[in-house]
């Protein structure tokens, strides 16, 4: 990494600013990974610390939830009815919840635990932020069937279980494990994370100067 290469990508960066401008773009995508990991270490957790015995009939009824939406991903995939029928047996779906029972009832238990949680702690989903993820649902939807109500319990359960995660981070006692993953030098890497950085600064430049222009213009 030199000063001359730094001048390939922009000109007039050097080694130690284009260094500086990858970090922080690996950092900002470092940060999103890490706080899905950091909850699923936190579910993982509180799955293992509630102890609770989750009836069979949970069990089944997810199951066969999931067993069909599966279905229905086949047919919408190109998969023929004929072919779908023939999958869907008492045998298939039993054995499709054994498969699936150790990951119902772990995110039962987090279900359970985050709703006493924010119980218990007096968490509570702004209502505001609820109303933009329904707006942004019903524009995805478009045409399609929209269940409003299952919607909004299902993302307000969501949001909760997602602030009741920062909660916890918060007053947990938790240890961060960096892994280097092998390999080196990554150039075409770097020059596209450099690429990315330039086009934001782009953006920000055209955003601000349309701004100014309407600004004068007002």
């Amino acid at each position: 990494m030199t000063d001359e290469f730094a001048a390939t990508v922009r000109e007039g960066l050097t080694a130690e600013t284009l260094i500086s401008e990858l970090r922080k773009a690996i950092d900002e995508e470092d940060m999103k990974e890490f706080v899905e990991e950091r909850n699923k270490a936190l579910a993982k957790s509180l799955a293992e610390r509630l102890d609770c015995e989750v009836p069979d009939t949970i069990v089944t009824n997810q199951a066969r939830d999931k067993y069909s939406e599966m279905m229905t991903d086949f047919r919408d995939n190109g998969m023929a009815d004929e072919e779908i029928k023939k999958m869907i047996t008492p045998e298939n779906f039993l054995k499709y919840k054994d498969i699936e029972k150790p990951d119902i009832v772990r995110d039962f238990k987090v279900s359970m635990a985050t709703d006493e949680i924010a119980r218990l702690e007096g968490i509570e989903v702004p209502a505001n932020a609820v109303d933009e993820q329904m707006a942004n649902l019903r524009k995805e939807a478009g045409d399609s069937d929209f269940d409003e109500n299952q919607m909004r319990a299902s993302v307000e359960s969501t949001l909760q279980r997602r602030q009741v995660f920062d909660f916890l981070s918060e007053h947990s006692d938790l240890e961060v494990e960096y892994v280097d993953e092998e390999g080196g030098f990554d150039e075409n890497l770097m020059n596209q994370l450099a690429e990315e950085s330039l086009q934001r600064e782009k953006e920000l430049a055209e955003k601000q100067a349309a701004e100014a222009t309407e600004e004068g213009e007002a």
